[in-house]
């Protein structure tokens, strides 16, 4: 294999401009690489998520790494590459990406210049407030609730979660995979809700735009609004608007991406790239 032939799409998803929402390294190759391999890119990378994919029957066969870690659902590196499939030619504009994961079947299309992804909605039961999650974030919540990933806390406004200062050492304590702030959205400013995401567990201090949390924010605000649909905002440094729909047991997550670089691999980077790794 060349090193001509394995290229990282760095794009930063949930954004229409450089410089903001979320970015994503993604690289497509023509079949299964040793997990070892992918972490060791992920690393080298050090962005939140790195994505890797191959073709499959039906689609394409999707993983996540961090540079520390593999996760189970990850929204912005999905959405990053539909967008590179579709940029590249390997998909037609009305084609879908159809992506084969550890979250099962993640369906992406195009709708102009959005991309909508069908997600599994996660159900969120609130709990107690852990012990040292209020002094951790710096806040006082008004209510808690747990995801199979994450923790959510909801706080009074969009200016507490613009400007908590998390304590990222008392974070590693909590027992969720990451830690979702997030409020009503301010009157006049477009949003339903914004929210942040804090996952230092994983090796990532804060996320600047996470899909999977919309994941369990749409069923969450859903109950707290009455509402289906919503178009949120993750308040991070670099920001993202995230469009919501909630459909059952479903879930649309809409946004933009745009491509930033293209990274060559060589052919020492390479060079164990197909290797399996069974242990």
């Amino acid at each position: 294999m060349s090193a001509t032939d394995v290229i990282l799409h760095v794009v930063d998803a949930f954004s229409d401009q450089p410089f903001a929402g979320n970015p994503a390294a993604i690289c497509l190759l023509p079949k299964p690489a040793a997990e070892g391999w992918m972490g060791r890119i992920a690393r080298e990378m050090n962005l939140s998520e790195t994505a890797f994919l191959h073709p499959v029957v039906d689609g394409f066969a999707l993983r996540w790494f961090t540079p520390t870690t593999e996760v189970r659902l990850c929204g912005h590196a999905t959405l990053a590459a539909a967008h590179v499939l579709w940029e590249i030619g390997t998909l037609r504009a009305d084609d879908e990406a159809r992506f084969d994961t550890l979250s099962g079947w993640l369906i992406c299309r195009k709708d102009g210049k959005w991309i909508e992804m069908d997600f599994p909605a996660l159900s969120v039961d609130e709990v107690e407030v852990p012990e040292g999650l209020a002094k951790a974030l710096g806040v006082t919540p008004v209510r808690v609730a747990k995801s199979i990933f994450d923790m959510l806390v909801e706080v009074p406004t969009a200016i507490e979660v613009r400007f908590a200062q998390p304590d990222f050492a008392r974070l590693t304590t909590i027992d969720a995979r990451g830690v979702i702030i997030t409020a009503p959205g301010e009157s006049g400013s477009g949003y339903d809700f914004v929210s942040r995401f804090f996952a230092p567990r994983a090796g990532i201090n804060e996320d600047p735009v996470t899909g999977s949390a919309h994941c369990a924010l749409g069923p969450y605000w859903r109950e707290r609004l009455g509402r289906n649909e919503f178009t949120a905002f993750q308040e991070s440094a670099r920001g993202g608007v995230v469009r919501v729909a909630v459909r059952g047991n479903r879930i649309r997550l809409g946004g933009r991406a745009v491509t930033m670089s293209r990274v060559e691999l060589t052919e020492a980077a390479c060079a164990d790239w197909a290797q399996r790794n069974e242990a």
